[in-house]
């Protein structure tokens, strides 16, 4: 099973969209067009997500619009910088998208929040983005079509919702039922991640023993507060 079939979501027939198209209309920094053009294969809109297709009203005030949710199909060349590259294609698009990755054997879900922008109206501002690399375990939890909401923002917030517990799921092997701040909690989560990460470069090139057990020190340190951080998300499941 794919993701897009574990989704449940109505699909159309799939049409291509040139990344060559996607940058002129993007018009992103000389970095940010060589991130995208080294990456991304081919794209393809797979679904398209409205008061036709899955019965839930258009949202509208005056930071937010969610006319219709853009599925898109992703096929990578390469899967490193998945967080700023997805960024990058959530951007190209003014209505709310959801990114469907693949490269080789892997796939990745990406959401990401966006408000209109208070300079220009005609465009959006992203308020959040997530990537989650899907397993066969975590494709038991994908199914859109048991979300009820109100309007299509509802509906993309509860589907972030399910992302960001598909990453407890990711780091505690339980998928969590109750509905918490789970934003915060794996960003914290990641923080000390990085931390601890650039402790362990740091001890490769210390030379003193001293120096390297003052960096065992905080990485133990880094590590007891991830414990924590686990235990915490267990208790909450």
């Amino acid at each position: 099973m794919s993701v897009l079939e574990a989704l449940n979501i109505p699909t159309l027939t799939k049409q291509r969209v040139p990344v060559k198209t996607l940058v002129e209309q993007l018009q992103p920094t000389p970095e940010n067009k060589r991130l995208i053009e080294s990456h991304v294969a081919s794209i393809y809109l797979v679904s398209l997500l409205n008061e036709q297709t899955i019965h839930y009203r258009a949202y509208r005030d005056d930071d937010y619009s969610y006319q219709a949710i853009y599925v898109l199909q992703i096929t990578l060349k390469k899967n490193d910088q998945l967080t700023d590259l997805s960024s990058q294609l959530h951007a190209a698009f003014p209505e709310p998208t959801i990114l469907l990755m693949e490269h080789t054997d892997k796939e990745w879900i990406s959401v990401a929040p966006k408000r209109i922008s208070k300079i220009d109206q005609t465009k959006t501002v992203l308020e959040d983005n997530v990537v989650q690399e899907i397993n066969t375990e975590s494709m038991n939890y994908l199914n859109l079509s048991q979300i009820t909401a109100i309007n299509l923002k509802d509906y993309y917030t509860k589907t972030v919702q399910i992302v960001y517990k598909i990453g407890v799921l990711n780091l505690i092997k339980v998928y969590p039922t109750a509905d918490l701040d789970y934003k915060s909690i794996i960003k914290e989560y990641q923080a000390i991640q990085t931390n601890i990460n650039n402790l362990k470069e740091q001890y490769k090139r210390a030379s003193m023993k001293s120096e390297k057990m003052d960096i065992d020190d905080q990485m133990y340190d880094e590590e007891t507060k991830q414990k924590n951080i686990v235990k915490r998300l267990k208790e909450g499941v």
